[in-house]
């Protein structure tokens, strides 16, 4: 394991949003288009756990986002953000909701 000072983590602005849409993106195996309610502002997340979520498993939860990496397109929808999960050896991810007492736009660190 790489490890590194915590300067390089207090870099990544971690934030909790709101799923208020969630659709499967059509012509794809594992993406999922989000919609996500940040407070100020409402962000479109491209996640790949279709193959072990619904989109219906998302809409209406609260979850961590990383929201300052660089935007990139996946079948053609612009994600503006990542959506932070666990994943096992074996591939198996788990959705790491946050409580609903939790704030929308909160920063986490």
């Amino acid at each position: 394991m790489e490890l590194y000072e915590v300067e390089n983590f207090w870099k990544f602005d971690m934030r909790v949003g709101k799923v208020v849409g969630a659709e499967k993106i059509k012509r794809t195996r594992k993406l999922i288009k989000l919609i996500v309610d940040f407070g100020k502002e409402k962000r479109t997340i491209v996640t790949g756990i279709a193959d072990q979520y619904a989109p219906e498993d998302l809409n209406g939860k609260k979850f961590v986002f990383v929201l300052n990496l660089r935007s990139k397109k996946f079948a053609g929808v612009e994600s503006q953000g990542m959506l932070i999960v666990g994943e096992d050896e074996n591939g198996k991810v788990y959705l790491i909701p946050a409580p609903d007492n939790v704030p929308i736009g909160i920063r986490v660190w």
